[in-house]
């Protein structure tokens, strides 16, 4: 005896429950799960309205969470919450708000990123030492000024 499909409403609090999403990746996943359009639609008004889905706390939560574990750069944050569906001023208001509340300072964050990447990096030739670090920078997203600042000082 096979249980009863879930209705989309319930199956989308069954996986914010598990963890936050964005309101289009929570819209493409029941959409996946083949619940008809008009009801995925109304359950994600539903959902906005209720307060149980927010796309600015969702931003917010990213971004605060990947600055502090990987050091994520503004602009790779802004890449990322893109491709989770927060687009312009949604995800440039969350991340300068992490930045302002949780008292982040870029410098200090690029500073410790570069810190980890050259004790991962081992003996190097010097040359070969700073242009894999400026090549990991830039691939996280960072200003090029910040990266010549930091290679500079730390190499």
């Amino acid at each position: 005896m096979t249980r009863p499909r879930p209705t989309a409403y319930n199956y989308a609090l069954s996986l914010l429950a598990a963890r936050p999403y964005a309101s289009s990746a929570l819209r493409r996943k029941l959409i996946q799960k083949e619940y008809p359009a008009a009801d995925t639609d109304d359950v994600i008004r539903r959902l906005l309205d209720n307060g149980l889905l927010n796309d600015a706390k969702f931003a917010e939560q990213y971004a605060r969470s990947k600055m502090q574990s990987t050091g994520a750069s503004k602009r790779r944050l802004t890449q990322d919450l893109y491709r989770k569906g927060i687009k312009g001023d949604v995800a440039t208001e969350a991340i300068a708000n992490v930045v302002e509340q949780d008292e982040i300072d870029p410098a200090v964050v690029i500073d410790r990123v570069a810190r980890k990447r050259l004790a991962q990096l081992g003996d190097l030739e010097p040359v070969v030492l700073r242009r894999r670090l400026f090549a990991f920078l830039a691939r996280r997203g960072y200003d090029l000024d910040e990266i010549k600042s930091v290679v500079s000082r730390l190499t």
